[in-house]
């Protein structure tokens, strides 16, 4: 498996490059797609049946794939099925914001082994927190028992400005150039980094929503908001990887500060973080609600968790307050409706766990501010993979990029 993955791009373009080439298509294919017979990896990789076989029997020998029986035959002899063997290597998906660090494990098989760690490590400029987060990562592969070396890539998702392009963080880490290279060595496992509504529109491409979409967009309403972009089947991320930067679009008249620099970004009024900060002053003013009770006075504790609590108690502060984000967010979603015009938006991110206080006002303000025509041709849907998407879509991610090399 080490030679298997290991970076060959200096390699002459041989023989033997480009079989190892059609092996790791094939553990690909197997990965995001689950077992399968021969001819119906023939037609995805587009290689004879004898080759796919032959590499097949190779994969078996090699401890990576393993021949499940017989499958289903509409005449004629019934075809073998082949899928991956459940430990013959492992994914790393890690979730880093501003709150806390996610860190979850997935076998060859896309399963997570045992449950998400959570660590209270967050993002900052210091490059120290990467340390921090290998030491986590040792704990658990001890834990898990997993050896190291079974451990094929490392995916991180991590908010600010990415130019993927020049794999820089110029949010967090502007001066380290080579991010990923440099996150290789502390790790001492290849990693791969990305913006989290990028890898989360991965993960809904892959295993959730936009699964044989072709045009998707999805909404991260988080502690940020981002957009993650399907264009014709791929993902786009613009001419350095800035595209999705959706939440500073300026749409507040005399609105706050938002931590870009500017004012009355939609960030600022449709986000956990801002859902929070709303809250927070408007119990400092005198609103009567049970978010004051469910903190036990200390308002410094009110998070989006309280408040959607709070809601779910049929609080109106807090409902009026989901209300108000359910208009901004769908009259900013009218801007992508009109520009995109794409098959399904997917709504994901914390904010969305308030599905049934934001979608009625979201699609108000659809209604009030599109053109019909366009916004019928458009489906609107919460995501169903819920806070697993950023590690699940980060380790994924890894193990593409791993396989494509």
């Amino acid at each position: 498996m080490e030679n298997l993955f290991k970076n060959t791009g200096n390699q002459s373009q041989g023989v033997e490059q480009k079989k190892v080439l059609h092996k790791k298509q094939i553990l690909r294919m197997l990965y995001f797609r689950g077992a399968m017979s021969n001819s119906e990896l023939s037609k995805l990789i587009k290689l004879s049946t004898p080759k796919i076989n032959s590499l097949l029997v190779e994969l078996i020998e090699e401890g990576l794939v393993v021949e499940l029986g017989r499958g289903d035959s509409s005449g004629g002899r019934r075809p073998n099925i082949y899928g991956l063997v459940e430990d013959g290597f492992y994914v790393i998906g890690i979730t880093i914001n501003i709150n806390r660090t996610i860190i979850s494990v997935f076998n060859s098989n896309n399963k997570e082994v045992g449950e998400p760690q959570f660590s209270p490590i967050k993002v900052q400029p210091d490059f120290k927190i990467f340390s921090q987060v290998n030491e986590e990562i040792e704990k658990i592969l001890k834990n898990k028992h997993i050896e190291k070396s079974k451990v094929l890539a490392v995916g991180i998702e991590l908010p600010g400005l990415i130019n993927q392009k020049q794999d820089v963080n110029k949010t967090y880490f502007p001066t380290i150039n080579n991010l990923s290279g440099e996150l290789k060595r502390i790790f001492g496992m290849p990693v791969f980094i990305s913006h989290d509504s990028k890898l989360r529109a991965f993960a809904e491409q892959q295993f959730g929503l936009a699964k044989n979409r072709k045009n998707v967009l999805l909404l991260q309403v988080d502690w940020g908001l981002g957009l993650g972009i399907i264009l014709n089947g791929k993902l786009y991320s613009g001419k350095s990887g800035y595209s999705g930067e959706f939440g500073h679009l300026p749409i507040v008249d005399n609105g706050v500060l938002c931590s870009c620099g500017k004012q009355g970004c939609l960030e600022t009024i449709v986000s956990a973080t801002a859902i929070a900060r709303i809250a927070k002053q408007g119990i400092q003013n005198g609103k009567s609600s049970l978010i004051k009770e469910l903190v036990h006075d200390d308002l410094e504790k009110i998070d989006i968790s309280i408040i959607i609590e709070a809601a779910n108690l049929g609080d109106q502060f807090a409902i009026s307050i989901f209300s108000d984000v359910g208009y901004w967010l769908g009259k900013g979603i009218v801007y992508l409706i009109q520009i995109f015009n794409p098959e399904l938006i997917v709504l994901g991110g914390r904010v969305a766990e308030a599905s049934q206080f934001v979608i009625a006002p979201i699609q108000q303000a659809i209604y009030t501010f599109s053109n019909r025509d366009i916004s019928n041709d458009t489906e609107i849907e919460f995501s169903v993979l819920g806070q697993k998407a950023g590690p699940l879509g980060a380790a994924a991610y890894a193990l593409d990029r791993i396989a494509s090399k």
